[in-house]
């Protein structure tokens, strides 16, 4: 190899955007391979939301509806013969595919339900992707995909355990970053994005429902979106704090008492979850198979999308808090998230495919 050249790659991974939480995801398998020997290279074909992530090269595609040209600066881009692509969502393996790599081993993971929802992708699939392995975030993606190809694949989401734990900020700290006052009232947080598949409205309601009842309880909204005005309208008389986007919430998850999900049943995974669970903040969720996959027996549950019932798995939290079971039901979460979740299980599922 000529002096100053760069070292040729072992594993390609392409995604679409660095976007919450597609950032945090490509650090994570670039951590991944690297510790099963692998030299990888990570292609972003949008340009960076804010600060890049280390490590990726950004093609800076303003028009990620031209597959042919960034296919091209995909091929122009590429410094070596990798062995592996893995192609996140998939926009990004339709654009491996117009690129004309040899890649003797390719695998497109779907971080979303509907993978093959359109009849278009599903012809594609059947005329161009024979030799493609597909991946699912969760058990009840790989099911789905398995309706429509054979032997999918669960690759779910990881984080660093080491990393998260080293950058929580402590209770008071957390608090002080977000501006609020320290209380005797129970502190829920509902963090996301304000679109309708995350359904906010259901948290402002439960709130609702355990004021009504003299619960002491205030609600953090960490997010924002297009329903944010609305919601605002709807807490008018409630003890609700809407905080906008923060920067890296995770870090701050110790502020809360519990963090409550909400989301309808497309949610494929539930990364603000194993967030919570490795900083030890106990989650309340529903009946949505990606959460539930996450959290295990470890979280708190309501079974029917409903304000009371929400309100009624927020007290099970109270309970549990005031029968001294939260830390042992913390410590079953972060063993399940080093089991499950961290960078060496997800080495474990992605060392047969190096």
């Amino acid at each position: 190899m000529a002096d100053g050249a760069q070292p040729l790659a072992d594993v390609l991974q392409i995604a679409p955007n660095d976007h919450p939480p597609f950032g945090d995801i490509l650090t994570i398998y670039q951590r991944a391979l690297t510790s099963l020997g692998a030299r990888v290279e990570t292609l972003v074909l949008a340009p960076a939301r804010g600060t890049p992530v280390s490590g990726c090269t950004y093609l800076n595609l303003t028009d990620l509806g031209d597959v042919r040209s960034a296919g091209r600066r995909v091929r122009e881009a590429v410094s070596g013969s990798p062995r592996l692509a893995l192609c996140h969502r998939y926009r990004a393996y339709r654009v491996l595919r117009a690129s004309g790599l040899a890649v003797p081993r390719k695998v497109a993971i779907a971080h979303e339900f509907g993978f093959f929802k359109r009849f278009q992708r599903r012809l594609e699939r059947r005329l161009f992707a024979r030799d493609v392995i597909f991946a699912g975030v969760s058990p009840a993606v790989q099911a789905e995909l398995a309706e429509a190809v054979p032997d999918p694949l669960c690759l779910p989401n990881a984080l660093d355990l080491e990393t998260v734990r080293q950058t929580c900020l402590s209770s008071a700290d957390a608090r002080d970053r977000l501006g609020i006052a320290e209380s005797d009232a129970l502190t829920i947080g509902l963090v996301g994005r304000l679109v309708q598949k995350k359904s906010p409205e259901l948290a402002i309601e439960a709130i609702r429902a355990l004021v009504g009842d003299q619960v002491p309880v205030r609600l953090l909204v960490i997010g924002d979106g297009p329903l944010r005005s609305d919601l605002e309208q709807r807490a008018q008389d409630l003890p609700v704090t809407f905080l906008g986007f923060v920067p890296d919430a995770k870090r701050l998850f110790k502020a809360l008492d519990l963090l409550l999900l909400t989301s309808q049943k497309v949610e494929a995974f539930g990364m603000v979850a194993l967030e919570a669970m490795c900083a030890g903040v106990p989650v309340v969720a529903g009946p949505t198979p990606g959460p539930q996959y996450v959290l295990g027996s470890t979280g708190f549950y309501y079974n029917q999308r409903e304000p009371a019932e929400i309100a009624d798995a927020i007290r099970s939290v109270v309970l549990a808090r005031q029968a001294g079971e939260l830390p042992d039901r913390a410590g079953r979460a972060l063993e399940r998230a080093e089991r499950e979740f961290s960078v060496s299980a997800l080495a474990r599922r992605l060392a047969p495919l190096v």
